[in-house]
């Protein structure tokens, strides 16, 4: 009995240890974008930012106005408007106003009061932003996001200057409270581990990977791949984006915004576990799948490596090493992206956290047969037949 559990704890610190390798590798293969320095285009390019805001009116103005203080040459700054129930409307006409007077970049506003069966709101929401715009570079941000002045001018240099098609930004999130900056490193951690980030700047390993809150694209790779149609009700459409541009041939590249670009990952609890659901379909409509992927983390790295420090002698020593490896692997990770620190050393409470809204979206989802998001319902056909990427393969399926 001694052995078998000195055996699975040795496993267990092994791979916790590669893991830990993996992360290490990650930090110098993704650069933070303030590290970027090239010189201006001959012509800067017009440059579109398109921002879906559905009932944001908490977060809107500041991070909007992070957006228009930008120093860029030829901006356009589209705002979509997704049927909105609080006071988004009438911030936006405010802001409108302002730039009646005001110089710097065009704001623009458009307003979606119904939206259309087999999309998902925010695919709808971008895909209409981009036909109000011209730029021809897009950003995708969300309504959130605070751009620091400088950082539009230092990414189109850059990518002019190396011909590279898509730019995502990982951005600094701020410290909320202790479960959201536990689960803040926990993401780090699953995003860096699954989508194998020491390779996502390797044209070879043509991978690509987009991040909700910060895409920036070459319009015309948008245009030829019909992005949004093809990914309308695809629940990861950050990751899809990037997936499909690179697989078309685009060169992709992903850097960490620290403080350049930052928002606030989730402001409640509450909105964390809503977060959650939207991706409840990609667990299947069981209730064995989800609670699977829910309790093996809480198993493996954590219940078992605890109960080895219990029993005490080699077994807690090979535990120690395990817990230490996952621990550093957060520290690591959480200090490059400029995530709060103080959650990279609470990863036992986003384990344990995590495991409940999983398990909790899960049997949501196997109950209504459908996912709610952001006040709307998709029913469970409706999602599967928009599902587009194959996280396994990081492939987008294409007709």
């Amino acid at each position: 009995m001694l052995l078998g559990t000195l055996c699975i704890l040795l496993v267990i610190s092994l791979l916790q240890c590669a893991l830990a390798l993996g992360a290490r590798r990650a930090v110098p293969a993704i650069s933070s974008l303030s590290e970027r320095d090239a010189p201006p285009p001959a012509r800067w390019p017009t440059l579109s930012v398109i921002v879906p805001a559905k009932d944001e009116a908490e977060h809107l103005e500041p991070a909007l106005r992070s957006k228009l203080a930008s120093d860029y040459p030829s901006l356009q700054i589209v705002v979509v408007d997704d049927r909105s129930t609080d006071a988004t409307p009438s911030i936006l006409r405010r802001m409108l106003d302002e730039r009646t007077t005001d110089t710097g970049p065009e704001l623009r506003v458009a307003r979606v009061d119904a939206l259309p069966e087999g999309w998902l709101g925010k695919l709808h929401a971008l895909q209409r932003g981009f036909e109000a715009s011209s730029g021809e570079w897009v950003l995708l941000a969300d309504a959130d996001v605070h751009i620091a002045p400088g950082v539009l001018r230092t990414l189109v240099a850059h990518a002019e200057a190396q011909s590279i098609d898509m730019i995502a930004v990982f951005p600094e999130m701020r410290p909320v409270s202790p479960i959201i900056d536990a689960s803040i490193a926990g993401l780090l951690r699953v995003l860096c581990l699954s989508a194998r980030l020491w390779k996502a700047n390797d044209d070879d390993a043509k991978l690509g990977l987009g991040v909700g809150a910060f895409n920036l694209v070459r319009r015309r790779w948008i245009e030829e791949t019909k992005a949004f149609e093809l990914l309308r009700m695809e629940v990861a459409d950050d990751v899809s984006l990037g997936v499909l541009l690179a697989q078309s041939g685009a060169r992709t590249r992903l850097f960490a915004g620290r403080k350049d670009v930052s928002l606030v990952f989730q402001p409640t609890v509450g909105a964390l576990l809503r977060s959650s659901d939207k991706g409840a379909g990609m667990l299947g409509w069981g209730l064995f799948k989800p609670l699977a992927i829910a309790s093996a983390p809480v198993l493996v790295e954590l219940a078992l490596p605890l109960a080895g420090l219990v029993r005490g002698g080699l077994s807690a020593l090979v535990a120690a090493l395990a817990l230490a490896a996952i621990t550093v692997t957060h520290l690591l990770l959480t200090a490059h992206f400029a995530g709060p620190m103080a959650g990279a050393t609470l990863w036992p409470l986003a384990h344990l956290f995590n495991a409940f809204a999983i398990s909790r979206a899960g049997w949501l989802a196997w109950r209504r047969q459908g996912v709610v998001w952001r006040g709307t319902f998709y029913p469970r056909a409706v999602v599967d037949a928009g599902r587009r990427l194959d996280l396994g393969a990081m492939r987008v399926r294409t007709p």
